[in-house]
């Protein structure tokens, strides 16, 4: 049993696919080789896993797959701390960032879970 409400989930996937979408969007542009493309990459595993574990689905991944996601998503949450503190408070970021932040506290809970098991 989930310790988050309904409307929590729903808004943690609705900022995970959004997330994702954005992910995906800049891939394209990043050349093969580099790091960046690599991280977008690890990056868009983790949403997908994370997004996943919330739907209720089996993410089909092995336990050291969970354990990169949990490090993707806690990569995530902390620089969206660092972005949140450099923007004024009230502001269309902060609110971003603030939601973002607590999207990634729900799917890491996910994610730690998972790799619990």
């Amino acid at each position: 049993m989930s310790p988050f409400t309904d409307q929590q989930i729903k808004d943690t996937v609705h900022v995970l696919e959004s997330a994702l979408a954005n992910c995906e969007k800049v891939q394209a542009k990043l050349k093969e080789g580099t790091a960046s493309l690599s991280l977008n990459k690890n990056r868009i595993k983790a949403l997908r896993i994370s997004r996943a574990l919330l739907l209720g689905e089996e993410p089909h991944c092995t336990k050291e797959e969970l354990e990169k996601a949990i490090v993707q998503i806690t990569s995530i949450k902390n620089k969206s701390r660092t972005g949140k503190s450099h923007v004024k408070e009230g502001s269309a970021a902060h609110t971003r960032f603030s939601r973002l932040i607590a999207a990634m506290d729900i799917a890491l809970d996910y994610l730690q879970r998972a790799a619990e098991r």
